[in-house]
């Protein structure tokens, strides 16, 4: 089966929150809870917060849909507060029966290679200590950790990590 990588629509929201939702109830519910995971999901996955970074074009937003066009992934990251250079890299998620595939890897390509084009230098981002699929993930694409964290949103211990997006990486 075939990827394409292409920038999310409104359209795409409401299979993104699918998406969203096998992901984070089996990554994060083995680690927070199943309660804490819906609460979560509530507060941060809503249509409108799809929605806003959709329509937001200083976020990166790129979705990877299949052969039927049906999306099975997505990727987001919006400039830093503090300096407009740093991506702060807030989503990745796959579904998880498509994990494995290197929809993640695309994925996190396409979007390292929009913030080298948009002026970006460097992409942040956290993912929960406990997640070895996402720390591995990460430190395979070449992330370095940088620090650690206490996410009191979700009661977990978090790692930092950074990448430099340029031609030299």
């Amino acid at each position: 089966m075939s990827i394409e990588i292409r920038r999310g629509r409104p359209a795409d929201i409401d299979a993104l929150q699918r998406v969203s939702r096998r992901a984070w109830k089996e990554a994060h519910a083995p680690i927070i809870g199943e309660e804490t995971v819906e609460d979560f999901l509530g507060d941060h996955y809503d249509a409108e917060s799809f929605r806003a970074e959709i329509e937001d074009d200083e976020t990166v937003f790129a979705v990877a849909v299949d052969d039927a066009g049906v999306p099975v992934g997505f990727v987001s990251a919006r400039p830093s507060d503090d300096d407009p250079a740093v991506y702060d890299l807030g989503r990745l998620y796959v579904s998880p029966e498509r994990w494995g595939e290197g929809i993640g890897q695309q994925l996190l390509a396409r979007a390292e290679e929009t913030i080298a084009d948009w002026g970006g230098e460097r992409v942040l981002l956290g993912v929960m200590a406990e997640n070895d699929r996402a720390v591995s993930f990460y430190e395979s694409a070449g992330y370095d950790r940088t620090g650690e964290f206490y996410d009191e949103r979700i009661g977990t211990q978090g790692y930092t990590y950074v990448a430099q997006v340029s031609d030299e990486r």
